[in-house]
């Protein structure tokens, strides 16, 4: 009888108590970045993969983007024994009524840079394209410039151009038709295609139809990693911490503003899209928000040894007492669920914190680049300044009355320092 007991307590504990993760049973975090203009398919592609139906999706021949900010979404992908936890990163449309090119692309490059500081770096970029479009107008041609730009040439392998809605019209030689011209056109899918080396991208077609096919697209990524251009360009300390408009795909959007500018004149959406195209990362932003990310993630894992040491003595305690009362021991076992209910309310809590954490910072980011808009980028002499409001006592002359920048100039200065000086001398 005690035999029965105790190798039923045993039992139970090896379900509740499992062995800490092997390489083998290890959970992988991998960033994919779904791109493409407003209307491709992003969104569904995304709610098929992970089979969430509470993804915002556009109605056919809706002109507006759906996703007007860049949103992570998780699924989990088991294959040769490993767990990858794939996060879809669903971004705006290119092409969109409510936002600028340059608007889209920094919210992208600023995604992108905050992960690669982070230390989690993309594992591959799709593109998708809608093949029920008779043409690639200029605004989708501009797009796959950008992409090309932003991830580089000698990286194009880690991308994935993706053809959807097949068989959404009745026309499916004129389907195949336009697939071939994709292929063949080198201002279309045909430069990356082609690549050079072993840098070529690659084809797929989704069928929205099943998961299991549209999970295949995923798959050549779930082992792969990279360092897109522009994260270079921006943010690595070896760069050149570039602007935005600085780097080789803010330069498609420029250029781009350049002829728009000629055709017509300049206009308010020029001036504000030339403003996000000036401004630089936000390192300072980005420290701050590390630093509390970081001691939340020293909360987590507190929490985490916590729940894991109360396991340990509730089963325990629940085998040491079956082993030599024979029985009454046993009953420490309902105290079990009562604690995982428990802990799963932690962790939920934890991740709440988080995702309240990140919105935080990304809505402080969008807000700063609107602001940073209004400085002309030869006051921003050093690297660490940002705004005004980032010089401290060890720079130059500072009005302690005043932030309007219009009553403040840059001055040349040996040192690599920033230095300001104030044009209303009654200002101190």
């Amino acid at each position: 009888m005690l035999g029965q007991r105790s190798a039923m307590a045993i039992s139970m504990s090896q379900k509740s108590l499992r062995p800490p993760q092997t390489v083998q049973n290890q959970v992988q975090q991998i960033y994919i970045l779904v791109m493409g203009l407003t209307g491709a398919g992003k969104s569904t592609f995304i709610s098929v993969v992970t089979g969430d139906d509470t993804i915002p999706i556009g109605e056919p021949g809706e002109l507006d983007s759906v996703t007007d900010r860049v949103a992570d979404y998780i699924v989990n992908i088991r294959q040769a024994g490993i767990t990858y936890e794939v996060h879809l990163i669903d971004s705006p449309g290119f092409d969109d009524g409510t936002a600028t090119d340059a608007k889209v692309l920094r919210r992208i490059a600023d995604f992108i840079n905050t992960h690669y500081l982070l230390g989690k770096t993309l594992a591959g970029v799709l593109y998708l394209h809608d093949i029920t479009k008779a043409k690639m107008g200029g605004a989708g041609q501009r797009n796959l410039r950008m992409l090309e730009q932003m991830v580089g040439d000698d990286k194009w392998d880690n991308c994935t151009l993706v053809t959807t809605k097949w068989g959404c019209t009745t026309d499916s030689l004129g389907e195949e038709a336009r697939e071939r011209r994709l292929i063949d056109k080198d201002q279309f899918f045909g430069a990356m295609l082609k690549g050079e080396d072993k840098f070529q991208a690659s084809m797929m077609r989704f069928d929205p139809k099943t998961k299991g096919r549209a999970r295949e697209i995923i798959k050549p990524h779930l082992k792969r990693k990279f360092e897109p251009l522009i994260s270079w360009q921006m943010v690595d300390p070896q760069g050149p911490m570039l602007s935005l408009g600085e780097t080789n795909a803010g330069g498609i959007v420029a250029d781009y503003l350049e002829e728009w500018k000629k055709a017509t004149g300049e206009n308010e959406e020029i001036k504000e899209s030339n403003k996000i195209l000036a401004r630089k990362f936000d390192m300072m932003l980005f420290e701050n928000f590390k630093a509390k990310r970081d001691k939340l993630f020293r909360e987590q894992k507190l929490h985490k040894a916590g729940r894991w040491a109360m396991r340990t003595a509730i089963i325990g305690g629940a085998i040491t007492a079956t082993m030599v009362t024979m029985g009454p021991g046993a009953s420490a076992f309902a105290l079990e669920p009562a604690f995982e209910t428990y802990a799963g309310k932690q962790r939920q809590n934890d991740r709440a914190k988080m995702d309240k954490l990140e919105k935080e910072y990304q809505k402080e980011n969008e807000a700063r680049s609107s602001d940073i808009g209004r400085y002309r980028s030869e006051w921003l002499r050093d690297r660490k300044v940002q705004s005004i409001s980032d010089l401290s006592d060890n720079y130059s002359i500072r009005s302690s009355r005043s932030t309007d920048l219009s009553i403040v100039d840059a001055v040349g200065m040996a040192t690599d320092l920033v230095g300001f000086s104030i044009r209303d001398t009654s200002i101190p």
